[in-house]
């Protein structure tokens, strides 16, 4: 149990990147980062329990997360990530940082009041999971650039899959497949959008959408 607590420290610690990074680039290095150690916390639930589930949904994380998406991601927006970094920005981030530590803390209270058996993960994880899953989601209100935006709301549904893992791990295969392959058809919506959107006002910055307005 002491890998998969470690392995969602980490990715609660990784997280945070997301708020306070301006490499629009590094964003979504953290992204793939975050889906290895959620796909390293399925594996190694399948070493403690020897689900067959979880060892192939820890495997199409790493595959379809971890790697196509950041990918798809970095050829659609290559002509904002190459340097780019983010100058403007809806919270700054001494007041990002906190309202981010903020968040981890209600994420463990809340926690501790969702009755749920304890079958292979500790209430930690699923305090971690809570926390990531609304700094995903503070991540996308915070940060001006779409890139980013995108980059919160991923890291918000991995959260929810850490969720996922503590409250149902032996979900069935074909949902946890599903839901993977809705993620990757979003981000290629999504960088289609981010494209279009750089086409039409030369910028990523959603407030520059107000200039689009007839």
């Amino acid at each position: 149990m002491l890998p998969e607590v470690i392995l969602a420290a980490l990715i609660l610690l990784v997280t945070f990147t997301f708020i306070v990074t301006r490499q629009l680039g590094a964003a979504v290095s953290t992204y793939a980062v975050q889906s290895w150690l959620l796909g390293g916390v399925s594996i190694a639930l399948f070493a403690d329990s020897h689900l067959i589930q979880l060892l192939l949904f820890g495997l199409l994380t790493i595959a379809v997360k971890g790697i196509a998406v950041p990918q798809i991601l970095r050829r659609r927006s290559s002509f904002a990530l190459a340097g780019r970094r983010e100058t403007v920005y809806f919270v700054r981030f001494p007041t990002a940082l906190l309202i981010g530590a903020g968040l981890t803390l209600i994420g463990f209270i809340v926690a501790t009041r969702i009755p749920y058996p304890h079958q292979l993960l500790p209430e930690s994880v699923l305090g971690i999971a809570l926390a990531v899953l609304l700094l995903g989601l503070f991540t996308t209100t915070a940060r001006r650039d779409a890139i980013l935006q995108v980059g919160g709301l991923l890291a918000a549904e991995n959260g929810l899959l850490l969720v996922g893992l503590v409250l149902a791990p032996g979900l069935s295969l074909l949902i946890e497949f599903a839901i993977v392959l809705d993620v990757l058809i979003a981000v290629l919506v999504m960088g289609f959008l981010v494209a279009r959107m750089h086409q039409e006002v030369s910028t990523t910055d959603t407030s520059e959408l107000t200039r689009l307005r007839g």
